[in-house]
């Protein structure tokens, strides 16, 4: 059993983060003060989680005494600021974040660290569970182009690539395709720029970073060497760090956050986006010459709803693989079932279409999935039918306005809110952060935070 670390001087706090560690398999021991921390590091630890420190120390000094262990394990911080973070990222920290930092965050965080090989003796290890392989279903012209595309592709293994498409509409899945049609044996790397946390925490995953002390960290570009990058939201990426990832999509080349050495990555880079890379480009939020290098070839995928010949292909792939997965008998939909979802307009696009379905399934024993086995689908939204005043907008407070109204539909809940406005929970968080919308906020506004 693999032990962590957890130190917060928030108890409550603390013990929702042990709960959840707790049921992930792991040996949890809590410290809330500086010497705590220490007498429980020099009995062994496999990784540390560093939330609110002990009133006695600070986060950096913590990590610094910290350090005196050869090597250092994984540590995740937190962290509110930006040179706190870079210094941390310096000091050997293995991932720092914004707060608050949930549970199922911190989960992910030490399974992630404690899956790569930081050279630390290790008492078990459990082998990733292997994803199926990507297929794109449908027989609409929209998606044979893609196929065409993507078989074009093949000759020309690192030319860069964007990917368009709404939220839900498969961008991933197309990118996977891709990666598993025309990579030459290397790995598949993921980042999503809408989930960083600081300009600082990105470029150090993006690119790695070297410490004072020696310590290395292998960056993802370096990781997807003869493979794949995947970068996901990519007009996310902040302004600070565009310059540094124009440079390596156009001469593949990098330099570790701290390095003084310029290194080579051969990663074919795809980037995806579900916002309008033109008015991203006007705003001045993305360069030009970075939009441009990244779209050397551009898949759109059109939403759902403009593919509803798709849809019943689709709903019996997603059935068939329920069933593979689950164990569960085969399901089938019956022709009023399949006429609705049809005529559903599809805001979450093929996500939406896939949880339906799944949920449909786990609610029911029967074989064949009728109307009343869908009762989101009852009075469905509407399609949109916006009008632009003459006067123009502040779309900036029009976001707020609906982020806000969203999240009290679904009483803070975030992942319920992201199904509302067809995004996803790290878009939506993205977004509160963006607003400064915290716990507290919709605490005065009378919504419970997820």
């Amino acid at each position: 059993m693999k032990r962590v670390l957890l130190v917060d001087s928030d108890q409550a706090e603390r013990e929702r983060v042990r709960s959840r560690l707790d049921a992930d398999g792991y040996d949890v021991v809590e410290c809330d003060t500086a010497a705590q921390v220490i007498d429980c590091f020099r009995e062994g630890a496999d990784a540390v989680v560093l939330c609110e420190p002990p009133e006695d120390t600070s986060p950096l000094r913590l990590l610094r005494e910290l350090k005196a262990a050869n090597p250092i394990p994984p540590v995740i911080m937190v962290s509110s600021s930006p040179s706190e973070t870079l210094e941390a990222l310096k000091e050997g920290a293995y991932y720092v974040t914004r707060p608050p930092l949930t549970p199922e965050e911190v989960s992910i965080l030490v399974q992630r660290a404690l899956s790569e090989d930081h050279g630390i003796s290790r008492r078990s290890s459990i082998p990733p569970s292997p994803e199926p392989p990507p297929v794109l279903i449908g027989e609409s012209a929209e998606i044979k182009a893609i196929r065409d595309a993507i078989q074009r592709l093949k000759a020309r293994p690192t030319t860069s690539v964007l990917i368009t498409g709404e939220s839900g509409s498969g961008k991933d899945t197309v990118a996977r395709l891709l990666h598993a049609e025309t990579n030459q044996g290397g790995p598949l790397v993921q980042l999503s720029a809408a989930s960083a946390t600081s300009p600082e925490a990105l470029e150090a995953e993006l690119f790695g970073y070297e410490t004072s002390g020696g310590q290395v960290r292998r960056g993802l570009a370096e990781q997807a060497d003869g493979g794949t990058l995947l970068l996901g939201e990519i007009v996310d990426v902040p302004a600070s760090l565009q310059s540094k990832l124009l440079r390596f999509v156009q001469e593949r080349t990098f330099r570790r956050v701290g390095g003084t050495t310029d290194l080579v990555s051969e990663a074919r880079v795809i980037a995806t986006s579900s916002q309008n890379l033109d008015a991203a480009v006007r705003e001045g939020s993305l360069k030009r010459e970075l939009a441009y290098r990244l779209a050397v070839v551009t898949i759109g995928i059109p939403p759902l709803r403009q593919r509803r010949g798709d849809i019943p292909l689709l709903a019996t792939h997603f059935l068939n693989r329920i069933a593979a997965t689950s164990g569960s008998k085969p399901r089938t939909l019956s022709e009023a079932a399949t006429k609705r979802l049809v005529e559903y307009s599809w805001p979450g696009n093929v996500r939406e279409l896939a949880n339906l379905l799944e949920g449909a399934v786990l609610l029911t024993d029967s074989e064949v999935l009728d109307v009343a086995h869908f009762p989101q689908l009852t009075g469905s939204r509407p399609g949109l039918d916006y009008r632009l005043p003459s006067q123009g907008i502040d779309f900036r407070e029009l976001e707020r306005e609906v982020l806000a109204q969203a999240l009290r539909l679904a009483s803070g809940n975030q992942t319920r809110a992201a199904s509302l406005l067809g995004l996803t929970r790290d878009q939506i968080r993205y977004r509160m952060a963006k607003f400064g919308m915290n716990s507290r906020d919709m605490a005065r506004a009378g919504v419970r935070a997820a």
